[in-house]
């Protein structure tokens, strides 16, 4: 019998406008939620009370993300800026300013130390953390980039673009691996599962679609929503081999990787959800949306 989850904690204004990013840390139970009323917001991932509003960015939240150990949060914004934030004291303590158009979602690398980059010329630009220079600057076909994601062992980095194409770069050899161009529709968000060799991606063509990446093979496609799928997260607990998504068609899914069909869906917002994001220990999620709410969602036998 599959795990269900039951949606239990609603904030229903967590943001006065739409929320267009969710982050949930892996050490310390904060949830990050980025808005295009231009704020980022800290909860309690237990209780879903408001910690704390960080603010500094003039337009819209596009990702946020936390490192490793949850003492540091990455954001990126239309405004074109990055910034690195202390979770602790809630002080901006790097603010990286690429080119134009030289940043888009943001991802921390597994160790901490740099944090990578989509953007519009089609480079994922990689920047030093503590000093916000550019390392290093990974070309692919000069897309627009939406969607970067690292492999949890620091293995791979994968990007996802507007043209349908993924990059998957192996980080040990400094090389592209593969490149991936099963459809023509916009790569929105991608997601390596805990076995840092599937890669889960969501798609404009309402499919999602999981690949080998080790091999740079499709293994399958996903079909269920009615509309674009605007973020995926795989469950963290590689014993689940699952994934959520969530869409402009205003529904959460949750998917089991191993069956390849769809456990559960849930309608408990609105308007189209912007992201869905994993607690570490693979029993519970979360969900936001335009609506400008947050969804907290807890498998049927957890607390």
């Amino acid at each position: 019998m599959p795990t269900l989850y039951i949606p239990t904690i609603k904030q229903e204004q967590a943001h006065s406008e739409g929320i267009w990013c969710v982050a949930w840390s892996k050490s310390t139970n904060i949830i990050a939620t980025g808005s295009l009323d231009t704020s980022i917001k800290l909860w309690n991932g237990a209780t879903g009370e408001l910690k704390h509003s960080l603010e500094g960015h003039s337009l819209a939240i596009v990702s946020v993300d936390f490192n490793v150990n949850g003492t540091q949060l990455a954001s990126s914004s239309i405004d074109g800026t990055v910034r690195i934030w202390d979770t602790e004291s809630y002080q901006c303590i790097q603010t990286i300013t690429p080119s134009t158009g030289q940043s888009w979602t943001a991802c921390f690398h597994p160790d901490g130390n740099t944090i990578a980059t989509g953007s519009h010329n089609g480079n994922i630009n990689i920047f030093n953390v503590t000093s916000g220079d550019l390392e290093q600057a990974l070309a692919t076909k000069q897309a627009f980039l939406m969607s970067v994601a690292y492999s949890a062992d620091g293995k791979y980095l994968a990007g996802g673009a507007q043209d349908g194409s993924i990059y998957i770069f192996n980080l040990e050899t400094n090389q592209l691996a593969h490149t991936l161009s099963t459809h023509s529709s916009a790569v929105r968000s991608l997601s390596f599962a805990p076995d840092n060799k599937t890669l889960v991606t969501a798609n404009d063509d309402k499919c999602i679609y999981v690949y080998d990446a080790e091999h740079g093979q499709l293994a399958s496609a996903l079909t269920g929503h009615g509309g674009w799928i605007l973020s995926v997260a795989s469950n963290p607990d590689i014993s689940k081999q699952q994934a959520v998504s969530s869409g402009a068609d205003n529904k959460v899914k949750v998917w089991d990787l191993a069956t390849r069909s769809i456990i559960e869906t849930q309608e408990v917002h609105t308007d189209q959800i912007w992201g869905v994001a994993w607690h570490p220990d693979g029993n519970k999620f979360v969900s936001v949306s335009d609506d400008g709410s947050i969804q907290w969602y807890a498998s049927s036998g957890s607390t």
